[in-house]
């Protein structure tokens, strides 16, 4: 289901959104978390994304809010042992409504205007949404083995005119 009218985006590096950033890491740590076949129907951002998600490290970073909630959050950590990897969750409400490549369309653009080269998406499952996702967004995908894929974009720096 899309959303009908799209969250604002703002950027997540001012301070005042600290407590709003917080807030919705720990609603992404509260949800219920199942294994087997019903986890892997619904899948939660797992416990080490969502810390780094709200890690207070230098990156770009981007939030998706509806009446002043934050409903997802997209972040580039540049500080990532292997590069720039695109750190993205969506809020259990709004999952599979478009908030994800709505925030993902627009930490690309961010980043490439950045000057960033390469992004990686990690992930250790080959789920189809994710690659859904990834394509949308023109990544590449790498597999790994063992169930690990890795989404790659190259980014272009933006043109500017004088």
């Amino acid at each position: 289901m899309e959303l009908g009218t799209p969250p604002l985006v703002v950027a997540t590096a001012h301070p005042s959104l600290d407590d709003a950033v917080r807030r919705f890491c720990d609603e992404l740590r509260a949800e219920t978390r199942y294994f087997g076949r019903r986890g892997a129907a619904a899948p939660k951002p797992t416990l080490s994304l969502i810390r780094r998600l709200e890690s207070p490290e230098p990156a770009i970073g981007i939030a998706a809010v509806v009446d002043g909630a934050i409903i997802g959050v997209a972040r580039i950590d540049g500080a990532a042992q292997a590069g720039a990897e695109l750190l993205i969750a969506v809020g259990q409400a709004w999952r599979g409504r478009g908030v994800a490549l709505q925030l993902g369309v627009e930490i690309v653009a961010r980043a490439r205007d950045a000057g960033v080269p390469r992004i990686v998406l990690r992930t250790s499952h080959r789920r189809s949404d994710l690659r859904e996702l990834g394509s949308t967004l023109g990544f590449q995908v790498v597999d790994r083995g063992r169930g690990r894929v890795d989404l790659v974009r190259s980014l272009e720096p933006a043109t500017r005119s004088a």
